[in-house]
């Protein structure tokens, strides 16, 4: 349940910074957490955008930080807020120049579990994940719980009474 944004309300915030509490048992999979964050990232308040992108900019190399260019310059002051060391426009340049000089079959080799590889499925950058793409659709035929098709934007979903729901535009009013 520290997932549940129940309302659309503006000043609606996180209220544990860094979501230090959102998986005490450490149930969830990384992907679902990225899914989480990313729905977060939908939310009208900054109080909730700010840390869910945080959250995606922590994970560095993995590719799941689109969530910078839907930041205004405002909210991107907030990312160190509370004392958290983030992130600069160089930062995000440097790790996405990392990702891309690696190669697709860098990252498939040295991450061979099949959660890690549903992350690569959904990285930024467009020509490395149409390779992620065509690679799983190869290794895991029929398994769609991933961020393919390339052309379409990261899966998104967010928590309600009926469990995670996918989030497939804006967040609901």
């Amino acid at each position: 349940m520290n997932w549940w944004m129940e309302g659309s309300e503006a000043t609606a915030r996180i209220p544990y910074p860094h979501f230090q509490y959102k998986d005490p048992a450490r149930t969830l999979s990384q992907w679902r957490v990225v899914k989480l964050e990313r729905g977060l990232m939908r939310h009208p308040s900054p109080g909730v955008r700010v840390p869910a992108c945080r959250q995606l900019l922590a994970l560095g190399g993995w590719g799941q930080d689109e969530c910078w260019e839907m930041l205004s310059d405002t909210d991107r002051k907030h990312l160190s807020d509370g004392g958290y060391l983030c992130c600069s426009a160089n930062e995000i340049a440097a790790t996405r120049r990392k990702s891309q000089e690696r190669g697709v079959e860098w990252w498939w080799r040295v991450y061979r579990d099949r959660e890690s590889r549903r992350l690569l499925t959904a990285i930024n950058n467009a020509h490395l994940r149409r390779q992620f793409c065509d690679f799983w659709s190869r290794q895991y035929p029929g398994d769609s719980d991933n961020g393919c098709p390339p052309g379409q934007p990261p899966p998104a979903t967010i928590v309600t009474e009926q469990g995670d729901v996918p989030l497939l535009g804006p967040w609901p009013r």
